[in-house]
């Protein structure tokens, strides 16, 4: 089963972090990256090793990140990350493993530092659609969908297909006129996440790894799934955030990647 191990960081701590301390992180989450890639080659293991993505800064240029929501059947933008919390996504990894336990596990190894929290939380949906080897021309976003209101658990079953159908018909009309009609090369990832109740986070704030039940953060907004896209700019990223947000109280994070790798081992 694929699960979703989002990584937390101080929002105070995020752009402002020594580069000599980023690079170590970095270093050290690459490293358990790569561990597991050599113990699961090893042991004959196929299927998704790992897509691994790293988020940017929340202000700057092309850099900087918007929300994007309908209110009453109005879009709106807002600047910077939504909702305030003291806590907030620096990226991610979804990986295939064979339970939750597994997941936990690898967790506790990728916690390496004491202001890092980690949201560990199995994937509903996933869908993948590339069409370029020229990826590295485009810039990366992720959309992120937030749960507001109404938590995911409290949508009936047809309310919940007719969102990822209308989902991947956006991602359908994406490829359409990224790769036939302007030729330019594509990425769209899908991701809906499990409902937040069945999270379970990793905190080191007391110097050793320790479980708490639930989603990193205690707020009325959640995150309830997201999308990877590759764009030629932020404006572009947002107008298909707002085809993702139809429904009156719909809200869509939108922040550029700074890194995006995976590893797939057949």
């Amino acid at each position: 089963m694929k699960y979703a191990m989002i990584g937390m960081e101080l929002r105070a701590e995020i752009g402002h972090i020594p580069p000599a301390e980023l690079e170590r992180r970095i270093r050290c989450h690459q490293q358990a990256l790569n561990d597991l890639l050599r113990a699961r080659v090893i042991s004959g293991r196929t299927g998704l090793m790992f897509v691994s993505v790293g988020l940017g800064s929340f202000h700057g240029g092309e850099g900087r990140t918007l929300s994007v929501g309908n209110r009453a059947g109005r879009h709106f933008r807002t600047d910077g990350p939504f909702p305030e919390t003291k806590e907030v996504v620096g990226g991610f990894d979804i990986i295939d493993f064979a339970s939750r336990e597994e997941a936990i596990e690898f967790g506790k190894v990728k916690n390496m530092h004491a202001t890092h929290v980690e949201e560990i939380r199995p994937i509903g949906e996933f869908w993948w659609i590339s069409h370029s080897s020229r990826l590295a021309e485009a810039n990366l976003f992720m959309l992120g969908s937030v749960e507001g209101g109404r938590a995911p658990s409290d949508l009936s079953p047809e309310e919940r297909k007719k969102i990822i159908r209308q989902h991947q018909a956006v991602g359908a009309d994406y490829v359409t006129q990224r790769r036939m009609v302007d030729g330019k090369p594509g990425l769209w990832v899908g991701v809906r996440l499990s409902p937040p109740a069945e999270a379970t986070t990793i905190r080191r704030d007391t110097g050793v790894p320790r479980l708490v039940d639930g989603p990193f953060d205690e707020t009325r907004e959640q995150l309830g799934g997201f999308n990877l896209v590759a764009c030629d700019s932020i404006e572009e990223a947002i107008g298909w955030a707002e085809k993702l947000t139809p429904r009156d109280g719909d809200t869509v994070e939108v922040r550029p990647a700074d890194g995006f790798w995976w590893v797939y081992h057949e």
